[in-house]
């Protein structure tokens, strides 16, 4: 694989947090030397000692990666203490499961530099899950892979894009943006879990009212999909109702209302921006959850017969190469595996990774 071409403009600080999974870990290494990443990576791991040796001994065979490595206590969210070696103007958070086009995430830098009112920029995302009997290996072949996901947020008005945000099931975790930004964010959710709530909260709060978001219509976010990945798991109600809760509540509002301040707004009309985020993310909390233990089966309405008919046209018309080449022509597909989607390209690049390296 001959990628001496591509030129890479702005470097991005990679930082990647992780704890006792130094396959996955040593894995994205691969890939970023694979592909020549000018971006330096910054480590926190919570690894226990057998693991965190594995990954202090991995890192020495990377001769070509720029490659920070600091051990944290597992529990809170320790990536605040890495922002004293970080020089790079913009960075992105990305899972140790994850991999990155290095090409997308200089060019997403490129556009925050020569556009002040935009807070991120991403390239677009597909998540992918290996056969089951790879599942959650580092390598193996990959059974079922998304459709682009990822959808710009331009609203020159932030309480705008914070509600419309809000409303979806969006979110804007796996962007480049400012590594001031990034710092806000960290003294935040330095008093909380890595993967709690009130990081999420913090996160996606701070990265949508920064500026607008912009996603670039090429690859540069791959996921893989798994049990292998953490999440908040209790309810939201539970989460509410727990002591402990007011607390928490009451320093992500607090660090909310400070990045307003920094942007201008006036102390009192923060301290009311910042709760109305609150609210917000709780609302839609509340309402996924509501709709995911519904207790019984929800109706299936067929498609109307138009729909049906236009999709069984289409099936048959694109069983004829020569139909399939002029279909194409006028309506390029998103699915990364079809050689006319402009995605292609980047996503046969990671697949043919992960599979022949198994």
């Amino acid at each position: 694989m001959h990628l001496n071409h591509i030129i890479y403009r702005m470097k991005v600080a990679i930082i990647i947090p992780t704890m006792n999974r130094p396959e996955f870990l040593l894995r994205h290494f691969e890939f970023s030397e694979l592909m020549n990443s000018p971006h330096p990576i910054y480590v926190s791991d919570s690894s226990n000692e057998e693991n965190a040796e594995k990954i202090k001994r991995g890192i020495k065979r990377f001769k070509k990666l720029s490659i920070v490595y600091e051990w944290v206590p597992p529990g809170k969210d320790h990536l605040y203490s890495l922002f004293p070696l970080i020089k790079e103007k913009y960075c992105i958070q990305v899972g140790d499961d994850d991999l990155i086009i290095p090409k997308t995430i200089s060019e997403c830098a490129d556009f925050l530099e020569n556009n002040s009112d935009y807070g991120t920029c991403a390239g677009k995302q597909v998540n992918f899950n290996f056969r089951q009997e790879d599942y959650i290996k580092p390598h193996g072949l990959i059974a079922r892979q998304t459709l682009p996901l990822g959808r710009s947020f331009e609203e020159e008005d932030m309480l705008v894009r914070a509600k419309i945000f809000w409303s979806g099931t969006y979110f804007t975790c796996f962007a480049v943006r400012r590594t001031e930004t990034e710092r806000s964010i960290r003294n935040i959710t330095k008093y909380s879990a890595l993967a709690g709530r009130i990081t999420e909260i913090s996160i996606w709060s701070i990265l949508i009212i920064s500026g607008k978001s912009k996603i670039l219509n090429k690859l540069g976010y791959v996921m893989q999909q798994s049990d292998i990945r953490s999440f908040p798991t209790e309810l939201t109600a539970d989460f509410m109702l727990a002591p402990s809760t007011k607390g928490k509540l009451d320093i992500c509002q607090n660090g909310l209302s400070k990045f307003l301040q920094g942007k201008g707004v006036s102390h009192e009309e923060s301290l009311k921006i910042s709760e109305w985020l609150l609210i917000l993310y709780l609302a839609r909390q509340f309402s996924q959850e509501a709709n995911y233990s519904f207790p019984y089966p929800k109706s299936i309405k067929s498609l109307p017969l138009k729909q049906n008919l236009s999709k069984k046209i289409r099936y048959l018309a694109l069983s004829y190469p020569f139909f399939k080449k002029i279909y194409y022509k006028f309506k390029i597909p998103d699915d990364v595996t079809r050689p006319e989607s402009k995605y292609f390209n980047d996503f046969k690049i990671i697949k043919d990774f992960l599979e022949e390296s198994r």
